[in-house]
């Protein structure tokens, strides 16, 4: 079998999102290799997001800018899943900042409790970047699961 999959993809989601984009998009690529890829599905921006991530693509082929369906925000990030080329797919809002660590500590998940999907928790930051809640689980009353493959 040919492996002509990537290692990981990222799938964005965008709709006038130029205010926090620019952030994302650096944050993103920190954590990437050489062979990874952004797929960004945008839903007919208005503002200055296209621009923002067409200077991105400019300087890096990793970043790929598809035409989203113009359908909401589901159909918008099942059309940038759908042209992922990555065996891992990570799914990224406009406006998250990625850690340093995020896809290490994700893939570390997978492996070390072999499991086929990972949800993890996120803290909730003002437009400041001041955390106003330490855990989005707790925010929503939900917890830390794994869905285990036995192999």
């Amino acid at each position: 079998m040919e492996n002509s999959k990537k290692r990981l993809s990222v799938a964005m989601a965008t709709f006038n999102g130029e205010k926090y984009i620019k952030q994302q998009i650096e944050t993103i690529l920190l954590n990437l290799n050489k062979d990874d890829e952004i797929v960004i599905s945008d839903d007919a921006s208005t503002d200055n997001t296209i621009n923002i991530i067409k200077e991105f693509i400019n300087n890096d082929k990793r970043i790929k800018l598809i035409e989203g369906p113009k359908n909401g925000i589901k159909q918008n990030f099942a059309n940038a899943i759908q042209n992922c080329n990555g065996e891992y797919i990570f799914l990224a809002d406009q406006d998250d900042i990625w850690d340093k660590n995020k896809v290490e500590e994700v893939l570390k998940a997978f492996k070390e409790e072999k499991t086929t999907l990972v949800i993890h928790d996120a803290e909730i930051i003002n437009e400041n970047e001041k955390i106003i809640e330490k855990s989005f689980f707790k925010y929503r009353k939900s917890g830390k699961r794994y869905n285990k493959e036995h192999i």
